[in-house]
């Protein structure tokens, strides 16, 4: 901080009434370091805090995990995991507009290796054209998102929870949507 008005006294404060106000503002400030100072710092405000993920002065506190995905380990491997859930997202008239392959991407724009994942934007007419027809911009929490990936040589389904994406929403008529919805996308991963 020191530095900040060595600065402001050298270029910047000409206008201020004279050294002495400035030098009066100096010790002001001297007299605050270490005042209301966190311990070990924080990130972007001084030193940064290793390890601590951003959390500002939260010392062997933990947050409250937020659950915000349905996740099922399965037995099958990743191609037939990915046709097994097709199959069963389309048995409730659900169909994927999107597939991304999100290791292939990474391997060849970046050039990361990393094992099979595959994200699916799983659609239902008849709840997208309701939840547009509640609120228009529901659109943006469109098409929901399963992510079928494999992790340690194990493959893995996970469902972005509905009613967690749309609780941001506050609006009761889309949650009871999303939770219809979410219903019928948590059997899909159930039954693969």
């Amino acid at each position: 901080m020191n530095g900040e008005m060595d600065e402001m006294e050298k270029g910047g404060m000409k206008g201020m009434h004279g050294k002495g106000k400035m030098e009066g503002m100096k010790g002001s400030m001297k007299g605050m370091k270490g005042k209301g100072k966190m311990k070990g710092g924080c990130k972007g405000h001084g030193k940064g805090m290793k390890g601590m993920g951003g959390k500002h002065g939260m010392h062997g506190v933990e947050e409250p995990q937020k659950e915000y995905t349905y996740v099922k380990a399965v037995e099958t491997g990743f191609d037939e995991t990915v046709a097994k859930v097709k199959e069963e997202l389309k048995k409730e008239g659900f169909g994927v507009l999107s597939e991304v392959r999100v290791d292939r991407l990474f391997k060849e724009k970046l050039g990361l290796e990393m094992e099979p994942y595959v994200i699916l934007g799983a659609c239902n007419p008849d709840y997208s054209s309701e939840l547009i027809g509640i609120d228009i911009n529901s659109g943006t929490f469109l098409p929901c998102n399963l992510v079928v990936y494999v992790k340690e040589g194990k493959t893995h389904v996970s469902l972005l929870l509905p009613t967690k994406a749309m609780s941001i929403t506050g609006n009761d008529e889309l949650l009871e949507v999303a939770g219809k919805v979410e219903e019928i996308l948590k059997g899909v991963v159930e039954r693969v």
